[in-house]
């Protein structure tokens, strides 16, 4: 009996081993899988993510009154080496710009598009204004609008009424043998200049605007590289004062980028002392009657000017900033164009003007990149192979190859040095448990 026992233990034996090696096949198989499993989770992390690799957007036309903003909607368009995605209308409306003075009627166009030009991503946008008629085309061609009809924007309405004649400082300025003459007749004279001031303002009718064929920008954008122009046509800075044009500027039709233009009303003022001159000349005739010739009307005048030339000052200043082509690159490959931006300097809230600020034609394009290498999806029941176990692992020492990825992610080389590291831990723990299982 104790013959055939021993012949048995050996058989025992020997299907432990088996089973041993069966157990490590299917732990080695599964590391491997678990392995494979953490380099494809890494590559669908965010870290790994691809970014756009063409972008662009355009908007026609934002304007701010009183610190409430409104505007046409932003067209966008995305490209990541796949499929475009846009958002936003390419097709706004004059209607939608609610609750603002600047435009009432014309044409808006705004336009983005993006393509893959072997593998580099390129991006191109067009935005602007243009009058009634106006001829729109899309992004990437020669311009985006072709003019119709000129339209009129409305910069600013100055207010004057609170320009006056103040009693107590008109005799400031006057000698005393003129106010010893004056005053038998000053209450029923003072009125009669103040209201002839006031017919003189209220006709002023004083307005700030903008005549424009069309105003429109245009950019584009590739690899590391854009590029933005701005047009205009047949556009002006004029004001209107008692139903005449005076005219301000003309203004360049393809402007340097970010050309400056400041315009004054000084020759607005100087007409505005002409009419007042006339018509306060007028009431010193009917107000002071039979005394007219005692007193120098002249003199009179000529204060009464002064005074109100102090509160007609700020026209002579500065009343409107333009900033043609005006153009910002937030970064390498990276450009936004504005076609004309319009600030109403603080000076002019002196007269009641509503702070305004118009922006026409924005496009932006980029940054843009290069279409990589489409991602490998592993294989769900991949072959597993002979692998040497280390005995030890350098320790924050990348892989020959290894790169940075897009946005700091790991790159090619990287997920391979990390799918290796994590294949061979998977195998080292399989060894451990067959030295456990011997022992």
């Amino acid at each position: 009996m104790s013959a055939p026992a021993a012949r048995r233990t050996p058989g025992r034996t020997g299907r432990a081993r088996t089973t041993a090696r069966t157990t490590a096949r299917t732990a080695t198989r599964v590391a491997a899988t678990t392995a494979a499993a953490a380099v494809a989770a890494l590559a669908a992390s965010p870290a790994m993510a691809a970014g756009p690799v063409a972008q662009a957007s355009a908007t026609a036309l934002e304007v701010t009154v009183a610190s409430t903003p409104t505007d046409s909607g932003s067209y966008s368009v995305t490209n990541d080496g796949r499929r475009e995605r846009a958002t936003g209308t390419s097709s706004p409306a004059i209607t939608a710009l609610a609750g603002q003075d600047f435009v009432g009627a014309g044409t808006l166009a705004q336009d983005a598009t993006t393509r893959i030009v072997g593998r580099d991503g390129r991006s191109a946008a067009c935005a602007g204004l243009a009058g009634d008629g106006a001829t729109v085309a899309a992004a990437g061609d020669s311009s985006c609008l072709t003019p119709g009809q000129n339209l009129t924007l409305d910069a600013a309405s100055l207010d004057l009424t609170g320009v006056q004649l103040v009693q107590s400082d008109f005799l400031q300025g006057l000698d005393q043998q003129l106010q010893d003459a004056l005053a038998p007749v000053l209450d029923q004279a003072f009125p009669a200049l103040q209201d002839a001031v006031g017919q003189v303002l209220d006709a002023a009718d004083l307005g700030v605007f903008l005549d424009a064929g069309a105003i429109q920008s245009r950019c584009t954008a590739a690899p590391g590289t854009a590029d933005g122009t701005a047009d205009l046509t047949d556009v002006s800075a004029y004001a209107r004062v008692m139903g005449q044009r005076v005219d301000l500027v003309s203004l360049p039709v393809s402007p340097a980028p970010n050309t400056k233009v400041v315009t004054d009303l000084g020759e607005v003022a100087a007409l505005l002392e002409q009419a007042l001159q006339e018509q306060l000349t007028t009431a010193l005739d009917g107000a002071l009657g039979p005394l007219g010739d005692a007193i120098d009307q002249a003199a009179v005048v000529d204060e009464a000017l002064a005074t109100l030339g102090e509160q007609l000052a700020p026209l002579e200043e500065n009343v409107l900033d333009l900033t043609l082509n005006k153009q910002v690159r937030p970064s390498d490959g990276a450009i936004e164009v504005t076609a004309l931006d319009l600030a109403v300097l603080p000076v002019s809230s002196d007269f009641g003007v509503e702070v305004l600020g118009a922006q026409v034609g924005r496009s932006t394009c980029g940054p843009n990149g290069r279409v990589g290498a489409p991602p490998q999806t592993p294989d769900p029941t991949p072959t597993p192979q002979p692998t040497d176990v280390p005995t030890s692992v350098p320790a924050g020492v990348a892989e020959a190859g290894a790169t940075a990825g897009p946005d700091g992610g790991l790159g090619a080389g990287g997920t391979l040095a990390l799918g290796g590291l994590l294949a061979l831990a998977g195998a080292a723990g399989v060894a451990s448990w067959r030295r456990a299982t011997r022992a």
